[in-house]
Formats: C-alpha cells, structure tokens, sequence
C-alpha cells in the first residue's frame, strides 16, 4: 500500500484530503506543524507527502529542503491558499513535484496524482532499459535477481502462500513487501509477525489473539495480527521458530481459514494472504523433527531464494553509490562519489551480513570521510585490509551454497534432469522444486 503525509494545519483540509487519499488506496498520516512532520517523514517512509507553504512553526520551503535532503524518495506536492509565480516555481526548483493553490477540487488532485503515476512508470522503465530493477528498496543489476522479482510480481496477483528463503539481510522483509504492495490486497493492511522475537504463549497471543484472564498478565481481551490484517497480508518473519504447539494451530488455520482466541473456544474467520520468511533451510529443519513436514509443504507453496550479496558481485557498486548518496544526505556530508579502490576493496569483501552490512558499512565511511570522494582508508579496517584468497582458505560455505553449486554441477554433467535426479539420489519432483528454489536454468 502506499503511503502519504499530509502537513497542514487547516484541520478540515487535514480530514478532507486524509479521506480523499485513502479512498484512492494510500495508508495516510497527518501531522498540523512541520516539526511534527518531519518526525512523522522518518518513521512513516512516505511516497507521497503534500506540504502546506504555511505553517504555524517553519516556513513550507524549509520543510520541503528537508523534506528533499532527508534521503527518503518520495513526492512532495505544495499545498497553499498564497500562490504565486515566483513561490511555485522556488518550489520546483527546491524539488517539489507539483504546486497546488487552495482551494482545489477533487479533479485537480487527480491529475497530479496521474501525472505522479505516469512519472513513476516513466521511472522505472528508465532504470529497466538500464538493466537496473529499482522498486520497493529493492536495488538490482542481477539477472538471477531480476529473474526473481519477475516471478515474485507474477506470483503477487494469486492467493497462493510465499516462501521466502535466503541469509539474514538479504532483503526478505522487502520482497515481502513489495508482492504485497503489487497484489489486489496491497489497499488492505500489511502486518508483521516476528516469529523469533516471542516465547510460545506470547506468540500465540500475538498472532491468534488472547480474552481477558487466558493467562497470567492477560488483563483484557486482545485482538491477534490475523484479525487486524482482514483482507490484507500477515507477514510470517523466521517461520522456522516457531514453537511445535503453534505451528500446528497455524497449519489448521492454513487448512481451514479459522483459528481460536487463546482461551477462547469460539471459532474465528479470517480473509487473509500468508508469506513466510527463514533464513534457516526449513527441509533441514523438518529433518530435524524441529518443524513440521505438513506445515513446511503448506507454506512451500511457491518459493523465492534470495541470493547473498557476495553472489550478486554487481550489486556492489550500484548499492554501494546509491547508499552514498543517501547517508550524505542524512549526515550533512559533502561526500559524492568512491574512489576506485574502495569500490574495488568493497567489491572484493565477502559480505557476510549482505545488503544490511553495507549499508552500515557505507553510512560509517561517509561520516568518517573527510573530502568528496570516499577513499580505502575511510572504510572499517576488517574490509579495507580483506584478503579474498587468504579467507577462501580458511572459511567455509554455508550448506545452502554447497547444495546449490552440487545441484548446478549434477544437471551440468547430466544428459537429463532424470539422470541428474538419479546421481543426486533424490526423485524428480524434488529436483524440480530445488532447482525453482535456486533459480537453476
């Protein structure tokens, strides 16, 4: 679902505009001062924001180079009953959109808002021609990953359940996201269940909901994220954890679409889409009596593998360049561009965290540098020294990458997917669902 900000501090344009807005799909906030806004622009990550030119605590203009320099990528639209030629175009020039003068009918807004649409296709046709994907957060030149996304957007208007699998980092909260934001659901909410986070009778409170004195500390009636996604999408963050007792209340409401309360016998219905994230191989997990086999086939309806980064050598430098911009933005920094050693040093490091270790890694170099150009000497030291070959001897692959390179090695060295079926030891149809989970050709 997407998102806007609306800072006024007309009360009635706030209620006027909030109701328009949802009714075309956004999930809006309010704020009535700039102060309140910009606090609000960081937490809520808006796509579209529409800015009052008056307000009672900062001047619009103000709000807005902020609002231009935070890093965020969104929108802004000016909204003010003082128009004139030399503030909109002061607008423009500073990064808004668009300028819209009080009072405007609905029809105006929609053109703005069509003409945004058209810009964003526009945009994202732009960065395909480039071989870039760029959507969602999700930042890309990978053809494996490219080819990912393109089942993931296929896979978002069916009601079948996800599995996203891959290493911690790897961006499975914003794959999920995004087939939300791409399905005929993405109106409705879009809720997270931390499945790692909880004990077991906390998250069976958390996910199914608890009446009042169910358990200890149970003070009133709760409602679960289920409920509270109606229509929507529940998003199963590491499915791998959760206890046994609640996977088999979860692989019942898979089945049947209703759930109990706890403490509550009545049944419950809900309409909802599941998509479920690990980063631990649930079939290792389900062979280790800690994850239920019926479960796992339930959910491994349709499921997606995010490579690591140090997969995606690519990838580097285009996340490396675009985060740089961003934390110089965020951090004041003059910093514009790495030097090619840096790239070439973050190119060689085997990036053990993926895309959330290079984040941190390049919003700490641009504080630590101290020209325009982000040098090796600003990186961390375990990064810049890197030795690929020495930590090639002395590391080890994770399982998942020695079954995927063994897998990719037997279909190589195979006159059939059957003859590779039968060196692997295992039957075709698991060789099918391994080789879309690695995204084999």
């Amino acid at each position: 679902m997407k998102k806007a900000l609306i800072i006024d501090d007309d009360r009635n344009i706030l209620t006027t505009l909030a109701m328009y807005l949802e009714d075309k799909g956004f999930e809006v906030t309010t704020a009535e001062s700039g102060e309140s806004g910009l606090h609000k622009l960081r937490s809520v990550m808006p796509d579209l924001v529409l800015l009052d030119m008056k307000l009672p605590d900062r001047d619009g203009l103000d709000i807005l180079k902020e609002v231009t320099t935070s890093g965020i990528k969104t929108q802004v639209l000016m909204v003010t009953a003082y128009a004139t030629i030399e503030t909109a175009v002061s607008a423009v020039k500073m990064g808004a959109f668009d300028y819209l003068p009080k009072p405007f009918v609905p029809g105006q807004l929609d053109l703005v808002l069509e003409r945004l649409k058209r810009f964003h296709h526009m945009e994202v046709e732009i960065a395909t021609l480039k071989g870039i994907f760029s959507e969602g957060g999700i930042l890309t030149r990978n053809r494996r990953m490219r080819k990912i996304l393109q089942t993931a957007r296929q896979a978002a208007d069916a009601e079948a359940i996800v599995l996203i699998s891959g290493e911690s980092g790897t961006g499975k909260g914003l794959l999920t996201r995004l087939i939300h934001d791409w399905s005929p659901r993405s109106v409705k909410p879009f809720v997270t269940v931390d499945c790692a986070a909880l004990q077991e009778n906390l998250l069976e409170s958390d996910l199914f909901g608890h009446i009042k004195g169910a358990f200890t500390g149970a003070l009133r009636d709760k409602v679960g994220k289920l409920k509270l996604a109606e229509g929507g999408t529940v998003f199963l963050d590491e499915v791998s954890e959760i206890p046994a007792a609640v996977q088999g209340k979860l692989l019942r409401f898979i089945q049947h679409h209703e759930f109990e309360r706890v403490g509550d016998p009545k049944p419950q219905t809900v309409d909802v889409r599941i998509i479920a994230a690990s980063n631990k191989d649930l079939e290792e997990r389900v062979r280790d009596g800690a994850f239920r086999e019926d479960l796992y086939f339930r959910l491994n309806v349709l499921e997606l593998f995010l490579p690591p980064l140090r997969e995606r050598p690519e990838d580097v430098t285009l996340l490396a360049e675009h985060y740089l911009k961003q934390s110089a933005r965020l951090n004041e920094k003059s910093v514009q561009h790495i030097s090619s050693d840096a790239l070439q040093r973050l190119q060689n490091y085997s990036w053990p965290g993926n895309i959330r270790e290079l984040i941190n890694t390049i919003e700490r170099s641009v504080i630590m540098a101290t020209d325009t150009e982000l040098t090796a000497d600003d990186l961390p030291p375990h990064i810049a020294n890197f030795n690929p070959k020495a930590s090639s001897e002395t590391s080890f692959k994770s399982l998942v990458e020695i079954e995927r390179e063994h897998i990719q090695n037997a279909i190589a060295h195979s006159a059939s997917l059957e003859e590779a079926a039968k060196v692997l030891g295992i039957d075709p149809a698991t060789l099918w669902r391994k080789r879309k989970k690695y995204q084999l050709d």
